[in-house]
């Protein structure tokens, strides 16, 4: 893929997310070159995070616990990776219980393509916060509804979906059970928040 090529598929995201699900479900590429574009993309995103807290001011105090984790590339990677290798599992397990068709090398492609074009939003998010402040905080909310949206249409393209409410049960049992495994790592790892006395 070209810069060009490269280019054009994220304009094509925004604009026909389904359309550039097919696009690069029909790619064809090897398992291999998919764990190896995990693998830079949450490697990118570790490094991204670590240079942000190098950049901005991190809370004192308990809060600062919240964001250990951006302090420590690797594991925010490893965490990321795990989130990125089970969503892509929930979303094709999940998927199929309501009679989709999907793949989990499918899926695994398309949820590391969703974590490519988050990973443009943080780098237009951090330079926002050095000139615009206010608009890199609107600029996060939107990056979560991108990431709903493209989670819902790249479903329907996975697994031939037509109805809004399937695709609904299978993100948001996705999320939910992601959110709780990595609720479960990050309490085990010392990365959560103390509750006070």
């Amino acid at each position: 893929m070209t810069f060009d090529d490269f280019k054009a598929l994220v304009g094509q995201t925004l604009r026909d997310p389904q359309a550039a699900a097919a696009l690069l479900i029909g790619q064809g590429w090897p398992m291999q070159l998919r764990w190896m574009a995990l693998a830079l993309a949450v490697s990118l995103s570790g490094l991204l995070a670590y240079v942000s807290t190098l950049i901005f001011s991190v809370p004192e105090g308990e809060a600062a616990t919240v964001f250990t984790i951006s302090e420590q590339p690797l594991v925010l990677a490893g965490l990321q990776l795990v989130a990125i290798v089970l969503g892509a599992g929930l979303m094709t397990g999940i998927g199929r219980m309501f009679g989709g068709t999907g793949r989990f090398e499918d899926a695994l492609l398309l949820t590391v393509w969703i974590e490519v074009m988050l990973l443009i939003v943080q780098v237009i998010q951090i330079v926002l916060s050095l000139v615009l402040p206010a608009a890199a905080g609107i600029l996060g909310i939107l990056a979560i509804a991108m990431f709903l949206w493209l989670t819902v249409q790249f479903t329907k393209a996975l697994h031939g979906f037509t109805s809004g409410p399937k695709v609904l049960l299978v993100m948001f049992g996705t999320l939910l059970v992601m959110g709780f495994v990595l609720s479960f790592l990050m309490a085990a790892m010392g990365l959560m928040p103390e509750m006070p006395q």
